[in-house]
């Protein structure tokens, strides 16, 4: 009886290891079976970018420009945009306020004696009419005088033209003009600035850094900021930093002229296997390729190609939108091409891509395979 009973429990056992080799058997032929279908879907596999056969295939068929960059290029990527006034700009002369003009906001004096004492007189034995404003037809207003043009006279020839009609009032009269507000000789200022709106010339107050220095420029940048002006339908631009350093840019201003300053440094794109992807801001002039690869927390060690590193020129408008942009391919694992991309300064809208390492896709195949071989491993363990 006890031996029949081992005899039993030794089928038993028997039945179970072959079910359970026929269930890792299975396992195994399931697993058989989806590699080829892993296979032939790795290249269908997320990326986080094109790879260096994108970018050479697409050099070779013309949709793009692929250039290998070298320190000739960073040397010319480097040169400075043309920026500062010309000498039209600088050699005009500067208001000399002797004027008056449409807008502008007058005192007018009135001295009366032995006349008809049109004019109440106060206290100190004059009259005195405040804001008078020059009004579009270049006239003034006042009481029994009547309308007097005044605009294109200075001070002095304003008394002339009101005294002529006065004394017809007054036998002895005198007047005096004073220029309380030149609201024709005024600029707008706008743009990153504390105080924007209209801003009246004077002056001690009549040149560019005069002007900013009353509008009070917010950007915390002064290298990359901007000041534009704009005259009689022209614009001219000069960086804020230049204004200070360079005397001849500090030019006089006009009535009538717009200033605006900006202070957006612009933003470079890192596309790709970079630490992080993303916009990466622009921090001051010449700011390279390695510069934005640094701000972008450099390559990613565990997905980049250090030989793939491209830039995309998309700075200017007739590139962005050209069929064949110009693409710079760098190898940073040459220690020259390292240099070349710390020397080969970026523009706004620029792209920066880092391709894919090819052993980062075999890992993914790698890895989604482990996955299904532990799931087969899985579903044969708890096979009855």
């Amino acid at each position: 009886m006890d031996g029949g009973a081992c005899k039993d429990m030794g089928l038993t056992g028997s039945v179970r290891h072959g079910r359970a080799a026929s269930s890792s058997r299975s396992g195994l032929r399931i697993a058989a079976a989806l590699l080829p279908v892993l296979a032939l879907g790795a290249c269908a596999l997320p990326r986080s970018g094109p790879s260096a056969r994108d970018f050479t295939r697409a050099g070779a068929d013309g949709s793009i420009q692929l250039v290998e960059a070298t320190m000739a290029d960073a040397v010319e990527a480097r040169q400075p945009r043309p920026l500062g006034f010309d000498a039209a700009w600088r050699e005009a002369a500067a208001s000399t306020f002797s004027e008056i003009g449409i807008g502008d906001q007058l005192t007018v004096t009135l001295f009366e004696r032995d006349g008809l004492n049109v004019f109440a007189a106060g206290p100190d034995g004059y009259s005195r009419f405040e804001g008078v404003v020059v009004d579009a037809a270049g006239t003034i207003q006042l009481p029994y005088i009547g309308r007097v043009h005044v605009a294109g006279l200075s001070p002095i020839e304003a008394r002339g033209a009101i005294l002529r009609p006065l004394r017809r009032l007054a036998l002895s009269s005198d007047v005096t003009v004073t220029v309380t507000d030149r609201r024709s000789e005024s600029v707008t200022v706008q743009g990153d600035v504390s105080k924007p709106g209209l801003v009246s010339l004077a002056p001690q107050t009549s040149r560019l850094s005069a002007i900013l220095g009353l509008a009070a420029p917010t950007t915390a940048n002064l290298e990359l900021a901007t000041v534009t002006v704009r005259r009689d339908g022209r614009n001219a631009t000069v960086r804020l930093s230049d204004l200070y350093d360079e005397p001849q840019e500090d030019i006089a201003l006009k009535g009538g002229d717009v200033v605006i300053v900006r202070a957006a440094p612009g933003t470079v794109n890192v596309l790709g296997a970079a630490g992080i992807q993303g916009r990466v801001r622009i921090t001051r002039r010449n700011y390279s390729v390695v510069d934005a690869v640094g701000d972008a927390r450099g390559l990613n060690d565990s997905l980049a190609s250090p030989s793939s590193v491209y830039l995309m020129k998309l700075s200017s408008g007739a590139e962005a939108v050209a069929a064949n942009p110009r693409v710079y391919h760098f190898d940073f694992r040459s220690p020259a091409q390292i240099a070349v991309a710390a020397a080969f300064a970026v523009q706004d809208g620029d792209a920066i891509l880092i391709s894919n390492a090819p052993f980062a896709q075999s890992h993914k195949v790698l890895s989604t395979f482990s996955g299904v071989l532990t799931t087969a491993r899985s579903a044969t363990a708890l096979a009855p």
